[in-house]
């Protein structure tokens, strides 16, 4: 089994055995990162990992922000980079603080704007070719990763959508080269188009975190 084989079933595994619902993005992170490190698999499992944008432009980068990386993990001398995306919808329900019971608790906030989140799943994987351009023999590839409980994500946009070419519908296959919108508009504003090197399909899996149905995929880069 190859470091990125092992690194997917782990986060697999972690995401079909949690029994808690995670409050955002960055719980998912922490949690995530935690659990990678309990594992005993990794020499080193880090957070928020730096990249500065001077560096990640010289092989084509399409944006001016820095890259900051969700988990990079470190087998040996091998790198890995795990990029996370976990969008939702509201989610209201009783937990217990301090043994005391609190009611009626927003613990997942309703996220939206399924194109633009569409949009910077693949922005994921195009991040993680590139810093496997940079470190070549170093950085050994990734995994692009969406937790959700948005049924949206997995049928995709509407056909004729300005986001159709970054759609995450189950059983997309053949996803390669330029992606666009179909036209400009305000929401396409200041998110240009990008190239994938690879090519890639989107496979879902649901599982249930305290009885609520979630949705997953993950792609090796």
């Amino acid at each position: 089994m190859t470091f990125i084989q092992l690194l997917h079933d782990h986060i697999r595994t972690f995401i079909e055995r949690q029994d808690e619902l995670m409050f955002n993005e960055r719980d998912f992170q922490m949690q995530l990162a935690v659990a990678l490190r309990e594992s005993g698999k990794y020499d080193d499992v880090d957070v928020e990992y730096f990249i500065p944008n001077s560096v990640a432009t010289s092989r084509g980068y399409e944006w001016k922000s820095d890259l900051r990386l969700d988990i990079v993990v470190r087998c040996e001398n091998e790198y890995a980079v795990v990029e996370l995306k976990y969008p939702t919808k509201r989610i209201i329900t009783d937990i217990k603080r301090f043994d005391t019971f609190l009611y009626g608790v927003e613990i997942v906030k309703n996220h939206g704007a399924q194109d633009i989140v569409s949009y910077n799943f693949w922005k994921d994987v195009r991040r993680i070719e590139i810093i496997k351009s940079l470190f070549p023999g170093k950085v050994v590839g990734g995994l692009a990763v969406m937790l959700t409980n948005e049924p949206y994500y997995t049928r995709g946009p509407r056909s004729g959508s300005i986001c159709s070419a970054f759609s995450t519908a189950d059983g997309r296959t053949g996803i390669h080269g330029v992606l666009d919108w179909t036209r400009q508009t305000a929401t396409s504003k200041g998110l240009p188009s990008f190239f994938l090197d690879g090519h890639y399909s989107l496979k879902w899996h649901s599982t249930e975190i305290e009885n609520y149905k979630f949705y997953y995929t993950l792609i090796e880069i």
